[in-house]
């Protein structure tokens, strides 16, 4: 189960791209997208705070406050819902491709009716794409390699090698230059069976390196998102790796148990500090 924060954040990373593959009112899609950010790279646990709380964070606004406290208080957003209820579930598969975004998704839907993962692949085998404005083979190939991808990532691996996967990153990260802490959490910390991604910690003064460091890993198969506060990517065993940069002075208040000046945890999965809003 992912942590609060992460709930929300993937929750209104969803409704952004809702509004956009309607083609709504882009600043709101990109209000949206700056509130998710801002919550899955907050340190504190955001199902512990009020409205009031949530509109500290930077770009999260009342509106949207308002919804994340209607989330943890029913479950729900009822205008997400409602705009899940507006879109073919085929259409809203679509835009979980890596590569392909929601115009790009909807401008298959309306010019060649396409509503499903399969109903794409095979009209990319016929090259029925190529046609339509912003779709060449490059783009094809793109797309075919995010269903791939995709579909890999639909399979959750052993907690073993989940755990291989993980120490490794872990070891790297430990090694670089202004690592104060790291340690894997999520799935891997509750010692669950299987593992459908790997989630890192990391305390440090600077994001950059860290991030880049895990882009260029050898593992490291896809780049889902490269940013200041999280970067998402795929390994070779489709798993996908996240990791977050925190201050160090953030730690300690986030709840972690590691002890003071412990540098890595390699040996398994430690507690970890709770991220987002």
């Amino acid at each position: 189960m992912a942590r609060p924060n992460e709930e929300v954040e993937a929750l209104l990373e969803e409704y952004a791209d809702l509004i956009a593959i309607t083609r709504g009112d882009a600043y709101k899609a990109r209000a949206y997208e700056k509130a998710a950010r801002a919550i899955g790279g907050h340190p504190a646990d955001v199902s512990h705070l009020d409205a009031a709380g949530l509109r500290e964070i930077p770009g999260v606004g009342r509106s949207i406050a308002d919804k994340v406290v209607e989330y943890f208080r029913t479950g729900d957003i009822t205008v997400v819902e409602q705009a899940r209820a507006s879109i073919p579930a085929g259409l809203r598969e679509l835009i979980t491709i890596p590569t392909l975004g929601p115009k790009k998704a909807m401008t298959l839907y309306e010019d060649l009716h396409i509503s499903s993962v399969d109903q794409l692949a095979d009209a990319i085998r016929a090259e029925r794409l190529r046609g339509l404005k912003g779709f060449g083979e490059k783009t094809e190939e793109n797309i075919l390699h995010g269903i791939t991808l995709m579909r890999q990532a639909g399979d959750r691996v052993g907690l073993g090698a989940a755990m291989e996967s993980a120490e490794e990153i872990v070891a790297e990260l430990s090694g670089l230059s202004g690592c104060e802490r790291c340690t894997c959490a999520g799935s891997l910390r509750r010692m669950k069976e299987t593992v459908g991604d790997i989630d890192v910690l990391v305390a440090a003064g600077r994001s950059a390196p860290f991030m880049d460091a895990l882009t260029a890993l050898p593992s490291t198969a896809e780049v889902i998102a490269h940013g200041g506060k999280k970067t998402s990517v795929r390994d070779a065993k489709g798993l996908q790796v996240d990791l977050r940069v925190i201050p160090p002075e953030s730690w300690g208040g986030a709840g972690s148990s590691t002890s003071p000046g412990r540098r890595r945890t390699t040996s398994g999965p430690a507690r970890s500090p709770s991220t987002g809003d």
